[in-house]
């Protein structure tokens, strides 16, 4: 029995909203292991896990650490992926899902499995467990675009507002990775986005404030790797492909097999 398994059908299930696993493959508690802790949290599809996502880890954490009431020795991070991203054609593909845990263990990350699509979900349940302590979630100029989608909270009374009390409410910060605009090239961050007329206010205060930034020092010449391409080289046997993952993840891939038809 592999118990990395059974904690995903738990959460597949619906019997448990997230389960966590430390760098060795073991399952983890999340109530003990995050309880009084600063969480510092990478949301990705990680498949693979490319440049991109350890450079979104390492200047998040930089960014992180110097936050004036965190408290280094108390920081805890993890890699989070959800039940949707992990689904293919509404299954979840259990292999797919154990390679990934095990590329991110193997790059000594502690990996979180939740049911939370939408953020403000995620860090509402992290925050029950930190008692006041800082969380801080990594995520891409695009992700930021979603959250100001007013659809996505059709299903709150208070709408978007209240998604956001919810999600900046408990010492959350966000801090938004840039990218490279399709055509252009051009780096996207939290200066170019330009929010509905209506909340830019709102996104004006949640950025003078610190609830959002720019993460400062991304590799530019890494933020053309899409993982999507990456992964549909390796199905195909395409050569090239190593070149935009670490060579941990690389040799991996090639001794396990994995993400291969």
């Amino acid at each position: 029995v592999d118990n990395r398994l059974m904690s995903l059908k738990l959460v597949k299930n619906g019997l448990t909203h997230a389960t966590m696993f430390d760098p060795k493959g073991n399952v983890l508690l999340p109530s003990e292991t995050l309880y009084k802790r600063n969480i510092f949290v990478l949301r990705g599809r990680f498949k693979p896990v490319t440049h991109v996502n350890v450079d979104m880890m390492l200047s998040g954490m930089r960014a992180f650490r110097k936050e004036q009431d965190v408290e280094i020795s108390k920081i805890i991070s993890i890699c989070e992926l959800t039940l949707n991203d992990l689904a293919l054609e509404g299954k979840v593909d259990e292999t797919d899902f154990l390679d990934r845990v095990d590329l991110l263990c193997l790059l000594g990350q502690n990996v979180m499995i939740s049911n939370y699509q939408e953020h403000y979900k995620l860090a509402a349940y992290l925050s029950q467990f930190t008692r006041r302590k800082r969380i801080g979630i990594v995520l891409g100029y695009n992700n930021l675009v979603r959250i100001f989608d007013e659809k996505y909270y059709e299903n709150l009374n208070g709408g978007i507002l209240e998604s956001f009390s919810r999600l900046f409410g408990s010492n959350v910060k966000l801090y938004v990775y840039p990218t490279l605009e399709p055509g252009t090239g051009k780096i996207l961050e939290t200066s170019s986005f330009n929010p509905p007329a209506h909340l830019e206010k709102l996104y004006s205060y949640l950025k003078e404030n610190q609830k959002i930034s720019d993460l400062k020092g991304a590799k530019v010449e890494n933020m053309h790797i899409i993982s999507d391409d990456v992964h549909a080289m390796i199905e195909r046997g395409d050569p090239g492909w190593e070149q935009f993952v670490p060579n941990k993840v690389a040799d991996a891939i090639h001794k396990n097999h994995f993400f291969k038809k």
